[in-house]
This record gives structure tokens, C-alpha cells and sequence, in this order.
């Protein structure tokens, strides 16, 4: 079951992880550096230098935890997550910046004014094509600033998943009917006409004003990371659990299947 990530929730589908998990709900807080003291960031060489330096050494002549270089390392490498330690007793609220953590993978989500700014568009199916994910996060990254440049990007980036699983040069209808020709089950063909239909409404004038519906652009995202899930990932699965089975017991069912096509024919 997916439940998009929603403000004030206590469950939804985690945005990092997908898990549709209990939320923990903190608001943020502001601690005042000593006079002249600016922010610092973390240099992800000097970071792993450090780990290597550490890991050299005994347990008990360590200078930092494992666990505060991993934190470091991660903070270093741009991700945004919460500190292993408590440093500032004293504190004032930040209003309307708020923080989620999903109980599932214990990563942090980021909202402001009530909209999730960090991750920005939820994590891309580990087994979408390259060139689809760069799309995807490209869409994220924008997302806030302007919904019809994401749900552009969205339709773009449907285009070239269409292309890797028909390997044609097609219009985005032409290769999404071309599917449903194949034998593409109506629920995917919905999801599929349902991305390219919000993508085109995004960007011409239509019936769908996406500044009015934010919530169909944000749908979007997850449309595409259904789509690879059903049409690459799940296959992929179901492949590799099959090839465990002892090729003496997958060799009757085979040749029963290869008839059955040979028939069709």
C-alpha cells in the first residue's frame, strides 16, 4: 500500500525508505552561535581521511565514535539528518520549518510551510535507467519553485523510459499504445497515458491548471516509480527467484510454457 507523504500525518510512505511507516513529529530550533562564530561544513576528503586515521587506531585511543564519522561523512556528502548528540539546551522554535522522521529507516524528512522540501521529490527506484533518473531528480529539484518545469521533466522523463523498453524512436501516445498492443495490463496504461496527460496539461493551455492542482504534479513522481517497479523491477525479481530453483526442476515447466507459445503461434 503506498501513502503519499502527507504534513502532519503520523503514517505515510516514507520518501526516503518507500516503507509505509509510523512518522515521528519534532519542530525545528534555532541556537545562537558565539559572537563571530559562522556555520561550518563538513570536507567529505577530510571526513574519510579521519575514518582512515581512526580506524588505525585501538578502540579505546579513538578520538570519535564510528557512528559521529558516519554522521559526518553523510553531512559532508550533502544529506540532511539529525546530529547523534545533543549540544544546545538552550533553543528558540523556528516556526512553520518542521521535521518528520520515518521509524522504518530513521531518516529525516524537511517541511516548509506545510510542503516537503527535503528529499525533494521522494528517492527514484533504484532500478530506474540512468538517464530516466536524472530526469526524475532533476524534477525534484525544481519542484518547488516551478511545478510546470517538473511535471515537464516528469513527461520527458517517461519518454525515454518508454524508449528503453520499446527501443523505438516514438510519440509518447504512439509508444504507450504500442504497449497496450503488446499486451501492457490497464492499470499500467492508466498510470502511463495518466504522466504523459498531467505532463502535457503542465506546459499547454488545457482543463488541468497544475498551479491549482500541486497535489497531480507531486503524484507524478510517484506514477514513474510505480511504473519502473512494475515494468523493470518486478520482473527483474521474479527472474532471479526463479533462476534459484535447481534447473531440473525449472526445465518441465519451461518446455510446458515454450508449447504453449509454439500454439500461440
Amino acid at each position: 500500500m503506498n501513502k503519499p507523504p502527507a504534513f502532519g500525518e503520523i503514517r505515510f510512505s516514507c520518501p526516503h525508505c518507500g516503507a509505509l511507516a509510523h512518522q515521528y513529529w519534532a519542530s525545528t530550533r534555532f541556537a545562537r552561535l558565539d559572537k563571530d562564530v559562522t556555520p561550518s561544513r563538513f570536507v567529505p576528503d577530510k571526513i574519510e581521511e579521519l575514518i582512515l586515521k581512526e580506524d588505525a587506531k585501538s578502540t579505546e585511543d579513538r578520538n570519535f565514535s564510528k557512528s559521529a564519522l558516519r554522521i559526518a561523512l553523510r553531512a559532508a556528502n550533502g544529506d540532511v539528518l539529525l546530529e547523534n548528540i545533543r549540544e544546545h539546551p538552550y533553543s528558540y522554535r523556528v516556526f512553520n520549518l518542521d521535521i518528520s522522521k520515518c521509524d522504518s529507516c530513521e531518516e529525516i524528512s524537511v517541511w516548509l510551510l506545510g510542503k516537503l522540501i527535503f528529499p525533494p521529490s521522494g528517492l527514484a527506484n533504484t532500478d530506474m535507467p540512468e538517464k530516466v533518473k536524472l530526469l526524475f531528480d532533476e524534477a525534484g529539484s525544481v519542484f518547488q519553485a516551478s511545478l510546470r518545469a517538473a511535471a515537464a521533466l516528469l513527461r520527458l522523463a517517461l519518454q525515454h523510459l518508454l524508449h528503453e523498453l520499446t527501443q523505438k524512436d516514438q510519440k509518447i501516445d504512439t509508444a504507450i499504445n504500442d504497449l497496450i498492443d503488446r499486451g501492457l495490463d490497464d492499470e499500467l496504461s492508466k498510470l502511463m497515458h495518466s504522466l504523459r496527460i498531467i505532463g502535457n496539461e503542465a506546459v499547454h493551455p488545457g482543463t488541468i491548471d497544475i498551479d491549482d492542482e500541486p497535489e497531480m504534479a507531486e503524484a507524478m513522481f510517484s506514477l514513474l516509480n510505480e511504473i519502473v517497479d512494475q515494468m523493470i523491477s518486478k520482473p527483474a525479481r521474479h527472474k532471479a527467484l526463479w533462476e534459484k530453483l535447481p534447473e531440473n526442476k525449472r526445465k518441465p515447466v519451461e518446455q510446458k510454457l515454450a508449447k504453449r507459445d509454439e500454439k500461440k503461434e
